[in-house]
């Protein structure tokens, strides 16, 4: 999932955080292995993990910089960067567990492996990816400078390594998922941040560029190779594939861009004037957070469809597809 990067999220977290937000209270999740109707939402300035169905409800504290969601099966995984760990949420349970990456690491997002049970976490300061099996660190793989956006597809693991740190020079690398070996490293534009693999067995790179000159591009591999690339403007941030394949490109500055990967071309555009972040589809229904109001939005067809409030600065969005 693509977020608010670097500089601007620091700066952010600096003017709008206090100790109370960020104190531990123990609280026990509830058991939620059921329900498969709602989106889950995670706040990063509260912070705070959230579920919105009819309404929403606050279901657990998340941690410092809680910056990413990672759904698989009954498992919700959240990424908190200030923390140095994931904490595994088992709804069927109610538990939660702590996956440590180790200090100084910075983990930033995560993807999960369905095929060995792995999971791979990125971590922005450590310029390397975490890789666990349950609760237990199997390996530390060096990438690029400053990894955020990864993806598991088949048995290839792609890394989003911004170079954030080195003036935006950025390169995706694949890993094997299952050697935990380098295969390649891709040279790509300006800060990319989301890798979104699409039904055909692409992979789509977003690279949000340096937030003033809003150059938006948005990149294919295919086969190991840059494909193509196509100038979208903006600064998308994220991207997800609705059913009937358009990949929706979502930014901070509140443009959503319409990609048809089939006929390779930009199909829609429009401003929502928002600060957006992640998005996921819930049917035919777009999911977006609403950085800048604290809401939760659904949108059909261009039109906000439904509105729910949520805690403070929501970051990222998953539709519960159980």
């Amino acid at each position: 999932m693509g977020k608010v990067k670097g500089s601007l999220i620091i700066s952010l977290l600096l003017l709008t955080s206090c100790v109370e937000r960020f104190q531990i209270v123990e609280e026990v999740p509830p058991v939620l292995g059921g329900r498969a109707e709602g989106v889950w939402v995670l706040t990063t300035l509260s912070p705070e993990l959230w579920y919105v169905e009819d309404s929403s409800f606050r279901v657990m504290l998340a941690g410092r910089w809680a910056n990413d969601l990672t759904l698989a099966g009954d498992t919700l995984y959240i990424t908190n960067s200030g923390d140095n760990n994931v904490l595994r949420y088992a709804m069927a349970e109610g538990r939660v567990d702590t996956l440590y990456v180790g200090p100084d690491r910075n983990p930033w997002a995560s993807a999960y492996d369905p095929r060995t049970g792995r999971l791979f976490v990125s971590n922005f300061l450590g310029s390397t990816v975490s890789v666990f099996v349950g609760t237990t660190l199997e390996a530390e793989v060096p990438v690029g400078p400053n990894p955020e956006g990864i993806a598991v597809l088949g048995d290839r693991v792609f890394v989003a390594c911004t170079g954030y740190s080195e003036g935006y020079r950025s390169r995706l690398y694949v890993l094997s998922a299952d050697s935990l070996k380098v295969l390649d490293s891709l040279i790509f534009g300006t800060n990319v941040q989301a890798v979104v693999p699409d039904p055909e067995g692409d992979i789509y790179a977003v690279a949000t560029g340096d937030y003033s000159s809003r150059e938006g591009w948005l990149f294919r591999v295919r086969d190991g190779r840059v494909a193509d690339s196509l100038f979208v403007g903006g600064t998308p941030g994220d991207a997800c594939i609705s059913s009937d394949g358009i990949l929706y490109l979502v930014g901070w500055d509140g443009r959503i861009t319409l990609y048809d990967w089939a006929a390779e071309r930009v199909v829609g555009s429009y401003d929502t004037g928002l600060n957006l972040m992640g998005c996921g589809f819930k049917g035919d229904t777009l999911t977006v957070a609403d950085f800048g109001n604290d809401r939760l939005l659904l949108i059909r067809d261009g039109e906000v469809v439904g509105d729910y409030p949520v805690g403070d600065g929501p970051i990222d969005v998953v539709p519960d597809v159980r």
